[in-house]
Order: structure tokens, then sequence, then C-alpha cells
């Protein structure tokens, strides 16, 4: 066990109190998942079977952590479940889930999906969408969270409609259970009921999980936490690591009380502290402890690190928030010339997606590699979710939201009209869609046209179905994109098309490299990873300077960060921070984006922003008096810098740099027209962005300034332009 010794003497306390209540409360950077894994590694040298070990993390990146160094620690690991909480629900329902009623293929709705049946369910009671919808699925979340059903929410609802709301609830609980489908919160919350109905299904996981480790313990909702308690109750051996200054997600039903309470929950519990950080800088740290020392909700401690102060925060007022993006990648040029960082060592930090704009804007222009992380992703591409529909439905033929949206993708003249008869049909006789598609179409009674065009549809699936019987996962996809038509329907040579070919092709390679990797898996379980990713999965990966929100970020640490938009209704937000608790969060929020930072720290603000369609005037933020009064704030020197990198300065080539690229367009009737030259300040006009300005051309690609709708990269080999 050599491993001991790179462990300090609280880290190693932890490791070795192996019995009880164990709660760790470890700050930012200091080795939490050292301890986690270094536990668990000694508890099977101890001889314990890993068959009787639970962990669960809240990230799939976190879960491939913490195995990939338990392989290093020791051998003989197998057995031990290590996963998140909505994975290891997931595997439990795949198993016991039909005394509930469902059957064990049932399909796993992400946001997308649920919000659709909750906007038709809305549209089919007639009901005014723009007020109902997303406050109807946010009452829907809150209510599972809290572990409420339909007709126990409607006493707890804080709508001054409580009734509508819950009808809206109990038909979608009904849609979801004719569908065969669980949405996110379902996955825990009818685990919870399962273990409730069924103690002998309860009694099988209580005596296997003798030792139960939980990681990001202040992240638990009120349902997580009941599942601890009620795993835990058997053998008493719980050990929970978490960090109270990091809790942040009380806006998505996180219960910061449940660390807080911790001592309370469990009586004899042993509670130890990690101060000693890792990561950060002693500057760093020290601005992070002096902030986070105003929240009054927490159990008190101070990071401290024997690495030494490093450089000093640097804090920059600017006027605008045009001077503010200017000034950030500036800097960022700066350190990238240097030769001493990367563009994946800096983060630019945001409280609020809406923030990005400008830096996305500068950081074109200077020609850096960025991406832009707690927004739109990969998964959520509508070619990529159509063609993971059809999977889905490979998989759970009773999937009524993935039916509904492939049964005309690509087109085959299956309207609207068809549909309501379909759904109309099927609904007044509570069948799934795919029962009156696939038993007996045509003796349904429904009108002869409509069941020549659904039968299209019906044979379609029947084909693929057969076909993906004796396929792995990588060729079920490569089937449906080619069965369904999906290659003609992206046949054009437009940049739009072109980009959608790409995303497929990425998306059948991801399904072949899950497939190498995971042989014996099934489709089911390919769709079930899918869904369940998350946003941090995806950082890092390549050497890309990170755009992204403090939530993206969390767990994550990078050499260089900037945390912007420091103003009073920014950061701290003024939707999110309405009392005192949520301004502690908001404070929380701001002591993770801190310490995100490994060796330099960038903190900005700028006195007026554009938003909202008109430019506002921000006080400067709390948060950054509050750092300012407790260091004395005097602004630094510049930086300076030694060493090299692989990412050399020619990277970043002068913005103003003209080069010219030569392009020959095609008239609607295909006929070329004469080549033209496209170089910085050519004018141009797309048919979908309006007119724009060129204002950096780098080879085929160019980054166009639209008058209507932004800043937008273009391929000048595609994207359909016409000059001025």
């Amino acid at each position: 066990m050599d491993w001991m010794n790179c462990l300090n003497e609280q880290q190693l306390q932890g490791v070795k109190q192996t019995q009880g209540a164990v709660l760790v409360v470890a700050g930012a950077g200091s080795g939490k998942t050292r301890v986690l894994t270094c536990r668990i590694a000694h508890l099977i040298e101890q001889g314990v079977s890993p068959y009787r070990i639970l962990a669960i993390t809240f990230t799939n990146k976190a879960t491939k952590e913490m195995q990939e160094r338990l392989e290093t620690l020791c051998n003989g690991a197998r057995g031990l479940w290590i996963s998140t909480f909505h994975s290891f629900c997931a595997r439990i329902l795949r198993s016991h889930i039909d005394r509930l009623g469902y059957t064990k293929d049932f399909s796993i709705y992400d946001d997308v999906e649920s919000g659709r049946l909750v906007k038709r369910i809305v549209k089919n009671k007639q009901l005014d969408e723009k007020l109902y919808v997303d406050k109807a699925i946010w009452h829907i979340s809150n209510a599972k969270n809290k572990g409420l059903g339909p007709e126990k929410y409607i006493d707890s609802c804080a709508d001054k409609n409580p009734d509508i709301i819950c009808d809206i609830y109990e038909k979608y609980e009904e849609e979801m259970q004719r569908a065969n489908a669980l949405d996110y919160d379902d996955l825990l919350l009818k685990t919870i009921i399962l273990f409730a109905q069924f103690p002998e299904v309860l009694r099988i996981y209580q005596e296997r999980f003798e030792y139960i480790h939980i990681d990001e313990y202040q992240d638990t909702n009120h349902i997580q936490y009941l599942l601890v308690r009620m795993l835990a109750s058997y053998h008493g051996n719980i050990f929970a690591v978490g960090d109270e200054d990091q809790s942040i997600y009380g806006w998505r039903g996180a219960d910061i009380n449940n660390i807080l309470s911790f001592r309370k929950d469990f009586p004899d519990c042993t509670v130890i502290k990690l101060e000693q950080n890792y990561r950060s800088t002693g500057n760093i740290l020290e601005a992070a402890n002096a902030l986070i020392a105003k929240n009054t909700t927490r159990f008190g401690k101070k990071l401290w690190t024997a690495e030494g102060k490093g450089a000093p925060l640097v804090i920059e007022d600017k006027s605008t928030d045009g001077e503010e993006a200017d000034w950030v990648v500036r800097e960022i040029a700066s350190l990238l010339r240097s030769g001493e960082y990367q563009p994946r060592d800096i983060a630019i930090l945001v409280r609020l997606n809406a923030l990005t704009g400008k830096f996305e804007e500068r950081l074109t222009s200077y020609n850096i590699p960025y991406k832009v992380f707690g927004g739109f992703k990969f998964f959520e591409r509508k070619e990529i979710k159509d063609v993971l529909a059809y999977c889905r439905l490979l998989v759970n033929p009773r999937d009524n939201e993935a039916l509904l949206r492939i049964i005309n993708v690509p087109k085959r003249g299956i309207g609207d009209v068809v549909v309501s008869q379909l759904v109309s049909y099927a609904s007044a006789r509570s069948m799934a869609y795919s029962e009156v598609l696939f038993s007996g179409l045509e003796q349904s009674g429904l009108p002869a046209t409509t069941i020549k065009k659904l039968a299209v549809f019906r044979d379609l699936y029947f084909d693929i179905f057969n076909r993906a019987q004796t396929l792995g996962v990588g060729d079920i996809f490569k089937t449906v994109v080619n069965q369904a038509g999906f290659g003609l329907m992206y046949a054009g040579e437009d940049e739009e098309s072109y980009n959608k070919r790409l995303n497929i092709d990425q998306l059948v390679q991801f399904a072949e490299e899950y497939e190498r990797d995971n042989p014996t898996s099934t489709l089911s379980d390919y769709l079930q990873s899918v869904t369940l990713s998350s946003d941090a999965d995806e950082i890092l990966e390549d050497n890309f300077l990170s755009v992204a929100t403090v939530h993206a970020v969390k767990g994550l640490e990078f050499p260089v960060v900037f945390v912007v938009g420091l103003e009073e209704n920014v950061f701290p937000s003024g939707v999110f921070s309405k009392s005192e608790l949520e301004m502690e969060e908001e404070r929380r929020v701001m002591y993770v984006a801190m310490t995100r930072a490994q060796k330099r720290l960038y903190l900005s603000h700028s006195a007026t922003r554009f938003r909202f369609g008109r430019v506002e005037s921000n006080a400067e933020s709390r948060f950054l008096c509050e750092i300012k009064d407790a260091l004395g704030y005097e602004k630094p020197r510049p930086a300076t810098f030694k060493g090299r990198s692989s990412w050399t300065p020619q990277n970043i080539p002068d913005p103003n740099k003209n080069q010219v690229y030569t392009a020959q367009y095609s008239n609607q009737s295909g006929v070329k027209k004469a080549p033209v030259e496209v170089r910085v300040g050519t004018k141009v006009r797309h048919p979908k962005f309006g007119e724009g300005t060129v204002i950096i051309v780098n080879g085929e690609n160019a980054t166009v300034a639209f008058e209507a709708v932004g800043v937008k990269q273009l391929s000048l080999r595609f994207a359909p332009l016409e000059i001025v």
C-alpha cells in the first residue's frame, strides 16, 4: 500500500475510518477523489469483496476518473458499482420495474422529450401554451424531487392555479406510463417507490452494499437523500464526501441541509475536514477564503497550500462590456504567445450563457480556438435526436414521443392531419401509437388514405427492426441512417447539409467506439449512456479554450481562469438572489468559479453592459468589492512569462491580415457564376442570416458579422453567400 504515503494526515484518517458513518468535509482542490478511491482500494485490500461496495458520483466524468484511479491502485475491483445516481437507479429499474407496471425496455426521456409531451398535453387541453408549458415542466420536476404525486402536490403547489398544474401533471404521468417511458426525475422517484412498495427488493441492495460512498453530498436533493438513507440503514457504513461551500444547485432541488445535518442524521458519525489545497496558489486561496467567509450557512474551514503565493490576482474595471471583452482576449493572446499556456489551459467563466457573445466574437477575431459549454450539446442537435429516436423505437416500440418525432422524418407524406387521426384513435382506446400501427392497422377503421400513408412508415420500421436483430450497436446505427434515408435527406452541397452529414457520421462513430469498448452491451445500454451524459464530459478533450457557465465546469480545473461580468444583477444574478439564502448560494457560485483556477485568476467587470436590447448600468459586484476590501487591492504589474509550449504564436495571426479566398457560386438553376474574391471587408448576403461584413478570412473559412444575427463562422466553399 505505497499509495498511503501520498496522503496527508486528514486524508489518511478518512481512508482508514471504514466503519460507521463518516463525513469528509473536503474543500475545493483538497483531494477528495483521492480519498474516495484510496478508501475503496483499502477496503478491497482488507478483504472486502468489491461486490459489496457502492460508489455514487454526480457525473460520468467523475465515474470514469474513479474507475481509472482504482485500476492503478488495486487489482480485483470487478463487481464494484461506480455510477451516477441516475445510472444506479436505471440499473435497478431495468431489473425490477415490471413490478410497477412498466416493461424493462423503458425509454428515458430527456428534457426535450419531456417538454414536447407537456406541450402536447397543454395544447390538447386548449390552455395557453406560453402561460403553462414552462410552468408545468418546472412544477412536475419540483413535485418529483419532493417525492409527491399529482394528488399530493396540489396542497403544496405554489401556483395560483394548482388544480390546472396538477391536472397536467396527472395527464403527463398517464402518457408516460402508456409510452413505457421515464424522465430523469422518475429514475430516482420510481426507485424510491419500488423500494417502499417492495421491501424485499430493497433488502437485496441493502444486504449487498455493506459500504456506501457518496461523492458531492452537498448536491443531493430530497429524493437522493432518502435513497441514501434507505440503502445505508442496514449496515450503517456510509462515507459521504462534500463541501457545503460548493453547494450551487439549489435551483434544481439540491438541499444544502443534507450535508449540514449529517451529524443529526448519523449521531455517532466521524467528521473530517480536508483544508490543504493541492490545486490553487496562495493568492487565489486567500481571495476565495475571504469571499466565502461572508456566508453563515457553513461548517467553517480555511483552505491553505504549501506551494507558495504564486501570481497576484488581476482585477480589471472597464467602461463597457466591449472593452472588457477586448481586454480579456488580449490578455489571453498574450498568455498564449508567451508559450507558457495552451488554449486548453484557459477558461472564461460566466454566470449566464447570454454573456458569451462578445467574448466569442473577440476570440474568433484572434483566431483562438474555443468551445462554448453549458449551452447547446451535440446530442441535442435535431438530426442527432432524429436518428436516436429511430433507435429508441427499436428498443421500446411504445415510445410515443420517438414515434411522433420520426414518423415523417425524412418526409414521407405523413402530415399533421394523418398524425392527428392516429393520435386521436390511439388515445380514445388508451393505446400506444405503435399498437395501432403494428397490430391491425388495416382493420382499424381509419380512412383508407391515412392507412396507406401510415403503412409506409410501418413497413420501414419492420424492415429496420428485422435487420437490427443480428447486428451490433454500430451497425444498427448505420442501418437506421441508410434505410431511413438520412443520406438523401442531407445530400445537398450547402453548408447546413454538409454539417448535418458530419454530425450523423460522428454519431455512428460514437456508437462504434462504444461497441468496441463495451462488446457485451446492447443498443438499450448505449441509448441510456447517451441520455444520461453530462455537459462536463466534453470539456478538456481537445486543445480548445473553454467558454462556460460556472455550473458547467464544477469539478474541473484550469491553470488560468477569467471570471467576467462581475456586476450586480449579473453576478450575483438578479434572478437567482432574491433572499439572503439565495445570495449565499450566489456567493458559493463565485467561490466555485475562483477555485477552478490553479495558477492565474483574472476578475473583470464593466460599468455598462448591453442586455435585453438596451445598455444597462450596473454597480460593481458585491463579491468583487468583498475581495478587494479583504486583499487591500492594488493593481498588479503586467505578468512576465517563461517557457515554451507546443501551441505556437503563429496560431494567433494578425486579425487584420487580409487573406483572400476565391469562391465560385451557382445560381438557383445550378449554373456556376463567375469566380469572386472574398476578403476582410467584403459585404455579403446570406439567405438565412441577411447582410453582413467579412471580418476574418482563414483558408476556406470566414467569420462574418451579420447585422441581424451577429457573428457566424462559415465555410466559403459551401455557404450560399452573395457578394453585395
